[in-house]
């Protein structure tokens, strides 16, 4: 058996009482090369000199995407940063708050893209409010274009995440810790280049296919013995 994170090894052992050993394995990501320049991709979606701030995933209830509509719209000044939602589902649900909260314009929707490359090479900074997660591969997909996060410090999370050197950790369900975090590096572009930096190189240290692969492949060596 393998899981992609100790967090998720300790919840399996809690919740189904295995009797076998569990190895860690943690994910990897293979991005493919951008279609499109950054400059492209920003010119697209309408941001110049703004800091696009960026949140992909399927936008199930765990991860709590009235917090981060909740968390933008707190962030000032006002009009600094836009958010790119890369929605794996309908973000229709979502629309109401959007405009309740006066997003309309600063949140760029984009629903089932298939070129997530072309956007993460475009963002400067992720955000991830998430209540739970085994592992967030969207934030280790960020790492891997010099993209650093703001997430909460759940689940796998901090396994992916160097506090506060590839990215910065705050409480769940903290708004206002998790705004002022994100202020932080919108405002202070050397520290977030910095940032960006050391997340590209842990995410090839740490996640590339180069380290993960050869651990499934002596897994499986082992299991057939």
């Amino acid at each position: 058996m393998t899981t992609v994170s100790e967090y998720l090894r300790r919840e399996t052992l809690r919740l189904l009482s295995v009797d076998r050993p569990i190895d860690v394995i943690h994910n990897f990501f293979v991005p493919r090369p951008p279609r499109r320049s950054r400059e492209e991709v920003r010119r697209e979606l309408g941001v110049s000199d703004q800091v696009l701030m960026l949140h992909s995933s399927n936008l199930r209830p765990v991860k709590r995407i009235d917090l981060l509509l909740e968390a933008v719209s707190r962030i000032r000044p006002r009009g600094a940063a836009k958010l790119l939602v890369l929605a794996g589902e309908p973000f229709a649900p979502f629309a109401a708050n959007v405009h309740r909260l006066g997003l309309d314009d600063t949140v760029i929707v984009r629903e089932k893209s298939t070129d997530i490359e072309d956007y993460l090479q475009a963002a400067d900074l992720a955000l991830y409010t998430s209540q739970s997660e085994s592992f967030c591969l969207s934030i280790l997909e960020a790492m891997c274009f010099g993209c650093p996060s703001v997430a909460t410090a759940v689940g796998g999370i901090p396994e992916v995440v160097d506090d506060p050197t590839t990215g910065l950790l705050v409480p769940f369900g903290d708004v206002e810790q998790f705004v002022a975090a994100a202020e932080s590096l919108i405002r202070n572009p050397a520290r977030r280049a910095a940032m960006g930096m050391s997340a590209r190189e842990s995410a090839r240290r740490r996640f590339s296919a180069d380290v993960i692969v050869p651990k499934y492949e002596a897994l499986y060596r082992q299991v057939c013995g």
